[in-house]
């Protein structure tokens, strides 16, 4: 038992965050239960350091589900994350995701969706997205589901210029993108879950040249049916970021996950 704490500690230290303007929202969706009409969960993280001063992150993101009917949704995801250092406390980094899923058929969905994201640490101070989306289940087993994801989005970006001395402070982007994702869930055992995306974001005039790649894992020990241990991973290749910064980045990151 011991153990088993000392191990949970250990996982809910473990935090590797590198933003990016990508959110991985399959992998916190594809399951909606019909017998509830509120669902959701949260995902809290806690991470401190010692350094020239105290450093202490907090982040939590939360996954909201309303049911309307058992053929409509309207679901949430919001992400904050606060840091201090020192005496000082910032909102260094965070989202908010909303989008209202209409079933089709029994496997077949539509959802218009928005979304903000903010990420200081990058130089992102913020990105506002809107678009619809499609979603077909093509394998629907009791262990193992399957889906692809089609859709078309606007997207506005501001980001600081990090060149020295830049003839404008701030660079924007607008643009109108294309959304193909293909999401896997498996079920291993009784305890363990494992869901995997692979998303492709680009112009429609540009579907390689100045694409966007993104792959996200993530592995759960459920303790209980409501408790479990979740660690995530996330990475992301654009071929042509609007201001120099590194193309592939990526994110390690584990905690609790709460289920209600």
């Amino acid at each position: 038992m011991k153990k088993k704490v000392l191990f949970s500690l250990l996982i809910l230290s473990f935090h590797l965050p590198i933003y990016s303007q990508m959110l991985f929202t399959e992998n916190l969706t594809l399951d909606i239960d019909s017998t509830k009409t509120i669902q959701g969960s949260l995902l809290p993280v806690v991470d401190f350091k010692t350094e020239s001063e105290n450093i202490l992150t907090i982040k939590n993101t939360a996954n909201l589900n309303i049911l309307i009917k058992h053929r409509r949704v309207i679901n949430l995801i919001n992400k904050l994350e606060f840091s201090t250092y020192g005496n000082k406390v910032t909102m260094s980094g965070g989202h908010v995701h909303v989008e209202y899923r209409y079933l089709l058929t029994r496997a077949f969905e539509v959802y218009p969706y928005a979304e903000s994201q903010w990420a200081d640490s990058r130089g992102m101070e913020y990105k506002i997205s809107a678009g619809l989306q499609s979603r077909y289940r093509l394998v629907n087993k009791e262990k193992f589901l399957m889906f692809a994801a089609v859709g078309l989005f606007y997207e506005f970006e501001k980001w600081k210029d990090p060149t020295p001395n830049p003839p404008e402070l701030h660079v924007y982007s607008r643009s109108i993108k294309t959304h193909l994702s293909l999401s896997f869930r498996q079920q291993i055992g009784d305890k363990w879950d494992l869901t995997t995306t692979v998303i492709h974001q680009a112009k429609p005039d540009s579907y390689f040249k100045e694409a966007r790649f993104g792959g996200a894992v993530d592995l759960k020990y459920n303790i209980t049916p409501t408790v479990g241990i979740n660690g995530a991973y996330r990475c992301i290749y654009d071929t042509a970021p609007i201001v120099p910064i590194r193309k592939f980045y990526n994110s390690v990151e584990a905690g609790l996950s709460i289920n209600f």
